[in-house]
């Protein structure tokens, strides 16, 4: 299976994906993979010097150990509020799947390009270098209720809030929360997506839709 780098659209087998970014963009990571390949100036610096011995290989399998130890703290980061979201995602299992999704509420579609929106979270997240055209998720398990968490927004099958408004059935609003066009329930609905950013763009992965309508 291959992935294209997000940096320069290069199309890498999936297991030589991080090498290339350590390798070629150790300087332009985002923050999120900084943190997906425990990365710091301090680190890159390190590393820049351990290529010249044979030392590599123990600095790399160091890392590695570490980043798997420590992968809570340092992937997800201080910076992610506590999930309150029925279903939990398995952080220590990493991924890297795409797909879609799209909020309309009373027919006004949210803007995920919108800097509130990137980067939120390490195991569900938009980037600005795609355009936040699709989801990334790197951790197993996410559901919709989470990701939708990660961006200040609460969604049930009957309910929906944000920026402080609750949208609810029993008050005669509508919420319909459907992926590939068939309604699912938003707490255990687990997200599948694609490898390829490409392939998540044209139709592939998840297609999530969620559309909020206030009662007259």
């Amino acid at each position: 299976m291959t992935d294209h780098c997000t940096y320069c659209g290069e199309s890498l087998p999936d297991n030589e994906y991080e090498d290339h970014l350590r390798r070629e963009h150790a300087d332009e990571l985002t923050t999120i993979d900084k943190r997906r390949l425990n990365v710091s100036s301090e680190n890159s610096s390190r590393r820049n010097i351990r290529r010249r011995n044979v030392a590599l290989y123990t600095g790399v399998a160091v890392v590695l150990v570490l980043f798997v130890l420590g992968y809570s703290t340092v992937f997800l980061g201080s910076e992610s509020a506590a999930s309150s979201a029925v279903h939990q995602p398995d952080i220590s299992s990493e991924i890297h799947e795409h797909g879609t999704i799209a909020i309309s509420i009373d027919d006004d579609a949210v803007a995920f390009d919108d800097p509130q929106y990137i980067e939120r979270d390490g195991c569900f997240h938009f980037h600005d270098s795609d355009g936040a055209e699709v989801w990334h998720t790197h951790c197993e398990d996410v559901t919709i209720e989470y990701a939708l968490e990660t961006l200040e927004m609460d969604v049930t099958t009957d309910q929906f809030v944000v920026d402080g408004e609750t949208f609810t059935e029993g008050d005669g609003d509508s919420v319909v929360v459907a992926v590939n066009g068939e309604a699912v329930d938003p707490q255990t609905y687990v997200l599948e997506g694609v490898e390829s950013v490409e392939d998540a763009s044209a139709g592939g992965g998840d297609n999530v839709e969620i559309v909020v309508e206030s009662g007259a």
